[in-house]
């Protein structure tokens, strides 16, 4: 029994020397414990380097390369001082599609998205009144602000003859310089104001019946454009009788006004012409010649989208018979201005007849769209 207990003593110094002394909570086997912190095992301990490991992460203390990926983060601030400020707004998807100088009537977008105002770049002779009434409807926030300032939710849209005076001087004066120049008869102010809302080749054939050739047509429509140009860069333009008035409270009271110059005008001479009468700060827009319109319907449903309000929710100045009609048509209220220039015919189914601009005032706007719903 001594000699057993002797021998297994003599055994157990050799056992120590020979097994390694790993712990058993160190083993790759046996994950170490979490309520005792353990140094790393080194994989070089039990790695004999036969076949591939995943790398492991690196071991605390060293350095370690940095990560080549970038990092994700949905806000880099520039600066310190932008820490608690909101992210910067992204770019748009495409050109205008923010409210930029967009399509054929220019800045219509008033901060919507292209598809939306894509009703509202069709050519004048497919705009329609009933169309424009459901796109030109105010958002939200214009509601909001037309509740407290109610005079901005209308828009004016002037003929070009009411606002100056002696209209009919511009108009006459070319007509007698052709047809003294070809010896043709001339016309009297009733066809000469007949022709003034309408291409000059066809007042040539229709109204006037001077030629019915073409060729000969044209090269009188040519020298009516010259002499034209000419009287408007001559004519000293002055404005009409309470129209600097009229149009100042307007502006006043921020409601848009456009001039509606048809195919009369181009742009630099309906511009030259406000100029010379001191009312081109007044006017916000102008619809001329380059916009295409052939009709009054369709320059004044042109100049409801560069006001950027309904049709219904507008007012026509003009002294004309076929104006009139053509307003009531494209469901907006007419006022009959009794210039000395008037264009003969009845005015009586105007909304309102007035003698000149200073006899209205904000009431007789606001009278106009007495008992219209708001939508």
């Amino acid at each position: 029994m001594v000699c057993r207990w002797l021998a297994a003593a003599a055994l157990v110094p050799l056992a120590n020397g020979l097994l390694p002394s790993w712990p058993a909570r160190n083993m790759p086997d046996h994950p170490p414990s979490p309520h005792r912190r353990s140094k790393p095992v080194r994989v070089s301990s039990f790695y004999d380097g036969e076949f591939d490991l995943p790398p492991l992460p690196p071991v605390p203390g060293e350095d370690a390369a940095p990560d080549p990926r970038p990092s994700i983060s949905f806000f880099e601030p520039s600066s310190d001082s932008d820490l608690f400020l909101p992210p910067q707004a992204p770019d748009a998807v495409r050109e205008g599609e923010m409210g930029g100088e967009i399509g054929r009537y220019g800045d219509a977008g008033g901060g919507r998205t292209e598809g939306y105002w894509a009703g509202l770049q069709e050519a004048p002779d497919r705009l329609r009144a009933s169309d424009l009434n459901e796109l030109l409807q105010p958002d939200h926030l214009d509601r909001l602000r037309f509740a407290n300032f109610p005079m901005q939710s209308y828009g004016a849209l002037f003929q070009w003859d009411v606002l100056v005076r002696d209209a009919i001087e511009v108009y006459r004066q070319p007509w007698a310089r052709v047809a003294a120049e070809h010896n043709l008869p001339l016309p009297d102010d009733e066809e000469v104001m007949r022709a003034a809302g309408m291409r000059p080749e066809r007042a040539i054939q229709q109204t006037f019946r001077w030629t019915d050739d073409w060729g000969e047509t044209q090269r009188l429509a040519f020298d009516h454009y010259e002499m034209k140009a000419d009287v408007l860069r001559t004519h000293a333009f002055e404005p009409a009788e309470g129209a600097l008035e009229w149009l100042g409270i307007l502006n006043e009271y921020k409601v848009p006004c456009c001039l509606c110059a048809g195919s009369a005008l181009d742009r630099a001479s309906a511009e030259l012409a406000m100029t010379k009468a001191g009312l081109d700060h007044l006017v916000t827009d102008f619809v001329t010649i380059e916009d295409g319109c052939e009709t009054a319907e369709q320059s004044f449903l042109v100049s409801c989208i560069k006001v950027r309000r309904p049709p219904e929710r507008c007012v026509v100045f003009a002294d004309e018979q076929h104006a009139i009609t053509a307003a009531h048509e494209v469901t907006s209220k007419a006022v009959a201005v009794l210039t000395s220039g008037a264009r003969g015919g009845s005015t009586r189914h105007a909304d309102t007849r007035v003698s000149a601009l200073d006899d209205l005032s904000l009431m007789t706007l606001r009278e106009l769209f007495k008992g219209v719903p708001v939508r």
